[in-house]
């Protein structure tokens, strides 16, 4: 690995930033991916509007939140994601060339998925599958879920459907994506 790399920073301007930093090394549960993708999360933009011409505060901070890539290095305890394979994850300051991540927060990409498509899913799926975990759901029940025609929602069904949910029931506030909740509760054949 390089010992510098090219980070954004925000928080000074209406602007990203690009600046050069040390490339980061793992700690214990820690790992590095070099990052082929990253995404626009709904936080990068509210962050970047609240600089300092726009009326914010001014307080600097690295941007970006989603990644993907390959795995470059691992920290102590960690036994996955291995070095060289591929990853997505989600951890604040991710628009670099070499992420810094808690392993928990990384997750394999599947074979069929390219980065692009890879790095703007991590907070969704950790998201879903969080609130999951939190409620104690177990396969077998039910699973309500709301506004279910937003990207988070969508991925709600992919998961609630990998955990064996009984039943998902589905609403939304649009008439107009009706058909779509017709569709949410039968099982892909």
């Amino acid at each position: 690995m390089p010992e510098t790399m090219t980070a954004l920073f925000g928080g000074a301007g209406p602007d990203w930033t690009p600046r050069q930093v040390p490339v980061p090394q793992p700690g214990p549960g820690q790992i590095v991916v070099r990052a082929h993708a990253v995404a626009l999360n709904n936080a990068d933009a509210s962050m970047l509007a609240a600089a300092p011409t726009s009326g914010g505060t001014g307080a600097e901070y690295r941007a970006g939140f989603e990644f993907a890539g390959e795995v470059s290095a691992v920290g102590d305890g960690v036994q996955t994601p291995a070095v060289g394979s591929r990853a997505m994850g989600t951890t604040p300051g991710s628009f670099t060339q070499y992420v810094l991540a808690d392993h928990r927060h990384v997750l394999p990409v599947p074979d069929e998925l390219g980065y692009e498509e890879a790095c703007a899913l991590p907070t969704g799926l950790l998201t879903e599958h969080g609130a999951l975990t939190v409620a104690g759901f177990q396969a077998g029940q039910s699973v309500l879920i709301t506004g279910v025609s937003s990207s988070i929602g969508l991925i709600g069904v992919r998961i609630s459907r990998a955990l064996n949910a009984s039943r998902i029931i589905a609403t939304t506030r649009s008439s107009a994506k009706r058909e779509l909740l017709d569709r949410v509760d039968r099982p892909r054949g």
